[in-house]
């Protein structure tokens, strides 16, 4: 079994239960030799593990990595399957993965970082950032005319910082090819072409929008724009501040978008997997973007990246590094949007900033986790999400293309269930 409850090489930690005179330091993060003693229970913890054993050897995924950590320790770890299906190489907390949209709470959070210095607000409109969406249009349907053209009229608000954070910014994304402005979109999508992270984002502003900023919920490319403006208020390239004032301070030497940026090579990046026809999983090939993609552009650990769950568990702080203050963290952390601009298919959730978050069940309603609770996944199957009410934490990480031949359910179906489960705090 891949189940260590204590894990001496692991990564993260130096020698269990040590105790800490001098101040903690965000690196040193330690592991429980018994989950039990930080509230988890064990049993529970070894059916997971199991699980995941056993969905490797199946085929459903290539390998997983997972960790659960409760303010600043870890209670579990599990590796299983391969990262490298021809190297037989394993999959571990260390394997590099690419997590796509978990790139998207990383830029959210650094935005509220600039609120929080009075540097840039949430309420302010974006045109004010990146001029060439101050005649953004609206599409007045998103099928063409006889002539073959969209239709657009001016908006009847204007696109702020907050929309781009909870996906109301009326933007669309490379998801959607049933109607001609979901074409227009693919046809102009920020992963082709030439250019710098401002030269996308201001031919995306050509676009026609899908609907009036604050109208309703979209999922888009607005955290790629936020990325954009965070570059124009700090003076500095984005992934420079990401790794400056986020991923250095916490100890994230894996994380980035480029790889001159993080601790590993190209090659020792995970290979991307795809389920064939018959059910097999062959190498696919996928390039990273050549620019810093704040809506899925990073690629991490699961060793780093619950570092950075972590530091949202206990509410902006890790060990001696705080990011933000708990003010600035409960403006981030609460809820953004309503339910009309949510639609169906969000029962018992809404949306924070740059990631869902866990309301209280109605009557009757089977509660979707800790109220509070924050989460999001990646296209290639990463996931993660943080409980700042028990200070929990858990990520896990795979690396597989969707397909139609891809089994389910997503890892996430698997993995959070069994997370809570697992929870017997007092």
């Amino acid at each position: 079994m891949a189940f260590k409850q204590a894990m001496a090489a692991f990564a993260l930690a130096t020698t269990a239960l040590i105790p800490v005179t001098a101040p903690l330091l965000a690196q040193d993060i330690h592991t429980v030799e018994n989950p039990a003693a930080l509230g988890f229970d064990p049993h529970a913890l070894s059916l997971l593990d199991a699980r995941l054993d056993a969905l490797a050897a199946e085929g459903a995924r290539p390998g997983y990595a997972a960790i659960i950590a409760r303010g600043e320790q870890i209670a579990f770890v599990s590796e299983a399957g391969e990262a490298d299906l021809e190297a037989h190489t394993p999959f571990t907390v260390d394997t590099p993965v690419r997590i796509a949209s978990m790139t998207k709470p990383v830029t959210a959070f650094a935005i509220m970082m600039l609120v929080e210095r009075g540097e840039i607000a949430l309420g302010d409109p974006v045109s004010d950032y990146i001029p060439a969406f101050a005649d953004v249009r609206v599409a007045s349907s998103p099928m063409a005319n006889e002539a073959g053209e969209i239709e657009t009229r001016a908006p009847d608000t204007v696109m702020t910082i907050e929309h781009l954070l909870t996906h109301t910014a009326g933007l669309g994304y490379i998801f959607e090819a049933e109607s001609d402005l979901g074409q227009l979109y693919l046809e102009n999508s920020m992963y082709e072409g030439d250019g710098d992270l401002a030269v996308r984002v201001d031919r995306l502003a050509e676009l026609p929008l899908y609907a009036d900023p604050g109208d309703r919920w979209i999922y888009s490319y607005s955290l790629d724009v936020a990325g954009r403006v965070i570059e124009v208020v700090s003076g500095q390239p984005l992934n420079t501040f990401l790794d400056t004032e986020i991923f250095a301070p916490l100890g994230m030497d894996d994380t980035g978008f480029f790889f001159d940026d993080v601790d590993f090579s190209e090659a020792e990046l995970a290979p991307l997997y795809i389920h064939d026809e018959s059910g097999e999983m062959v190498p696919y090939e996928f390039g990273n973007p050549t620019w810093p993609s704040g809506g899925g552009g990073l690629v991490s650990t699961a060793s780093d990246y619950i570092r950075f769950g972590m530091m949202l568990a206990n509410g902006g702080t890790l060990g001696d590094v705080q990011l933000i203050a708990p003010e600035t963290f409960a403006v981030f952390s609460r809820p953004h949007t309503t339910a009309d601009q949510l639609g169906e298919g969000w029962t018992g959730r809404a949306f924070a900033l740059g990631m869902d978050i866990v309301l209280p069940p109605a009557e009757g309603q089977r509660p979707a986790g800790v109220p509070g609770d924050l989460s999001w996944g990646g296209f290639f199957d990463t996931d993660f999400f943080v409980s700042p009410q028990t200070r929990t934490a858990a990520v896990i990480m795979t690396q597989i293309q969707p397909s139609q031949y891809r089994p389910e359910p997503r890892t996430l179906r698997e993995f959070r269930p069994r997370v809570y489960a697992s929870f017997a705090f007092d």
